[in-house]
């Protein structure tokens, strides 16, 4: 059985155009969800995690997603208000052909660190967490996960201080460890996943590639990890995107 994956953080859906900055937060200006649209439908994927998507009181993004796509089971969890648009709040989600028989959501520590950056703007760390479904394909339980990570780097955490090892051990406990076949796709705002949270050594995860840059300024902030599933081809990103972060596309057998 072959399953096709997408891990994308939309940024809420807002894109730049092929003219500009990519480098450049502020070009990131324009919401454009039927961009969002056509892109996943090219990729013709099974099962799509997302990032930053939004929703308000009345529709999500994810909904929105799995209407257009024709991918019957959802799950969105809202985490926090959204920086990117004011009146929304940022979500994850977890969209899928197969049924989705279970789902939980579990938040991670957050310090509610704040940083004043050069443009004056103030940073927070947002309230973030992990979601967990069950999908059954075709009679076979597959666990995916996904998540949103802290930007360590942007607020200068050490993750070896007292602090630190309090926000790592908190998303470390809630990762899955033991079932199989297992899915983690998110964006962990890290490089190195094991560097980050050492001990999921243990866990077994795989990740073919996690050295290729996963947004316009070159960060390697997104990452495909698996247990008990087989990679047919390896995880290919799509730079040609106008969102600030890189959709990772992968194929399994499971």
């Amino acid at each position: 059985m072959q399953i096709r994956t997408v891990q994308w953080n939309i940024g809420g859906a807002h894109i730049r155009t092929p003219n500009d900055d990519a480098g450049n937060a502020g070009s990131y200006a324009n919401e454009n969800l039927a961009y969002i649209f056509e892109k996943l439908s090219s990729y013709s994927p099974d099962i799509i995690t997302l990032q930053e998507s939004h929703a308000d009181d009345s529709n999500s993004q994810a909904q929105l997603i799995s209407e257009q796509l024709g991918l019957p089971y959802f799950v969105n969890d809202a985490y926090d208000a959204s920086h990117i648009a004011p009146g929304q709040k940022l979500c994850q989600s977890i969209i899928s052909r197969f049924p989705i028989k279970d789902h939980s959501f579990s938040f991670f520590y957050n310090p509610h660190y704040r940083k004043i950056m050069e443009d004056g703007t103030e940073w927070k760390s947002h309230d973030k967490g992990i979601s967990t479904v069950v999908v059954d394909v075709e009679g076979t339980e597959l666990i995916v996960q996904t998540l949103h990570l802290i930007p360590f780097r942007k607020f200068g955490i050490d993750t070896q201080n007292e602090e630190g090892q309090k926000i790592v051990s908190s998303i470390e406990k809630l990762i899955e460890k033991e079932r199989s076949p297992y899915l983690l796709q998110g964006d962990f705002n890290s490089p190195g996943v094991t560097l980050l949270l050492p001990n999921l050594a243990s866990a077994e995860l795989y990740e073919r590639g996690g050295d290729i840059p996963t947004t316009p300024k070159g960060r390697i902030y997104d990452h495909v990890l698996f247990r008990g599933l087989r990679q047919t081809k390896d995880t290919l990103i799509d730079s040609e995107t106008l969102t600030d972060h890189y959709p990772l596309i992968s194929q399994f057998e499971l």
